[in-house]
């Protein structure tokens, strides 16, 4: 039988709170993501496509929700840094882009109200 930890408590006698993440684990897993995307200069060799092609992989794999930690500005650089980083002569990196734009846009659906003309 596995021990369970417990949080302990204070010397009033009341429990004490388990200390809370300041930011959700996801949004960190999309920041790290996101800093190595964004290191990353153009590059045509097999090497840099292939690492371009995890990476999608690995921000499509993430579950994100809207109050994930994650925001609209850090979206937006994540996705033009991608679709700068991305070779149009390349067919597979131009489909897993798009659908990372898809992924991310569904899953956060940042909703700023109308469009303004």
């Amino acid at each position: 039988m596995a021990a369970v930890q417990g949080t302990g408590s204070l010397p009033s006698g009341q429990p004490r709170e388990a200390p809370r993440e300041a930011i959700p684990e996801r949004g960190n897993a999309f920041r790290r993501l996101s800093a190595r995307l964004c290191a990353l200069r153009p590059d045509d060799s097999s090497s840099a496509r292939t690492e371009i092609h995890l990476l999608f992989d690995q921000l499509i794999s993430e579950n994100y929700s809207e109050g994930s930690g994650v925001a609209p500005e850090d979206v937006s650089a994540l996705l033009v840094q991608a679709c700068r980083l991305v070779p149009l002569n390349q067919n597979h990196l131009v489909s897993k882009v798009s659908q990372l734009i898809h992924h991310l846009l569904n899953r956060l659906q940042y909703h700023s109200g109308p469009p303004t003309l």
